[in-house]
């Protein structure tokens, strides 16, 4: 795995190329550690599924609600939008067929703007969805110090960007049912 601090130069150009590649990135949230890949990279994805041990859908992370509101079934875009400013999760009807059924459940898709500054760099830059899901195998918890998750999952995951420990409350979900939403967790 290599290691890089969130300050280092052009971090960001490196990322995307690394997500261009298929790599897998662990990386800092504003809630906890992540580790994703190119949302529409169905290999990198399945990679993902093996190091925590599970097949389950996974959040996607956008830089807005315009990233890929033509791929889902939905137009109450404010309502989408007082969601997203805060950082929570949003699961709504995708498009059939507009993601992986590796990352959707039941014709769903989980969203998120992230509001850390680098990460939401990256994914301006990116210019397409990237995958976050806590960096943890499943039943564990997740991991929040760069060198728990560098001994962990060091031969597994590419990439490290360290910005110290950070360990803060998950982000909020909302579920579309019934004409609203329905707060998850």
């Amino acid at each position: 795995m290599k290691v890089f601090s969130s300050s280092t130069l052009d971090l960001e150009n490196i990322i995307c190329d690394e997500l261009k590649k298929g790599s897998l990135i662990a990386y800092p949230t504003d809630t906890i550690y992540g580790v994703g890949c190119d949302a529409f990279n169905n290999q990198s994805i399945e990679k993902i599924n093996l190091i925590k041990g599970r097949n389950a859908p996974m959040t996607i992370a956008i830089s807005g609600i315009e990233m890929i509101q033509n791929k889902l079934n939905f137009n109450n875009w404010k309502e989408i939008n007082k969601i997203l400013k805060d950082g929570s999760t949003c699961i709504v009807k995708e498009k059939r067929g507009a993601f992986s059924s590796l990352i959707t459940k039941d014709g769903n898709i989980g969203f998120r703007v992230p509001q850390h500054p680098l990460l939401q760099s990256i994914i301006q830059l990116f210019n397409s969805p990237i995958t976050t899901t806590s960096i943890n195998r499943t039943g564990s918890e997740p991991l929040t110090e760069p060198q728990k998750i560098l001994k962990e999952f060091g031969t597994e995951i590419d990439i490290l960007i360290d910005d110290g420990k950070i360990n803060n409350s998950p982000s909020k979900i909302y579920l579309f049912k019934n004409n609203g939403f329905e707060r998850i967790r």
